[in-house]
């Protein structure tokens, strides 16, 4: 379960950090990047509920006491995925963007 949890959160860093490159150059089509920034927000908010649902399968019924770190991300994490926009809008964004452009819209670029 910890490398699950590894895998997640080291694809996910590493998808956000190319899509911020891409943010910072000048030539990038930014209706494309809001589909590949949603990408990145639901495919990481994703990630974090699987990751803290791992976790706290592994501490097992203390998982749940409030004495743990790990209790209080687990309830918080839900209340993020609200936040910053649900899951099913950033879906939207995505399906929106592929059937105006297709799959090269969430490409990664050539240069």
């Amino acid at each position: 379960m910890l490398a699950d949890c590894a895998v997640d959160i080291a694809v996910n860093r590493a998808y956000t950090h190319q899509v911020a490159w891409e943010a910072d150059r000048p030539e990038t089509d930014r209706k494309t990047l809001h589909a590949k920034a949603s990408t990145a927000k639901l495919a990481a908010s994703e990630a974090a509920g699987r990751v803290i649902d791992r976790c706290v399968q592994i501490f097992g019924g203390r998982g749940y006491d409030r004495s743990y770190p790990v209790e209080r991300m687990y309830r918080e994490l839900r209340v993020d995925r609200i936040w910053e926009g649900t899951s099913e809008i950033q879906r939207l964004i995505i399906a929106n963007e592929l059937i105006k452009r297709g799959t090269r819209a969430l490409a990664l670029p050539t240069s």
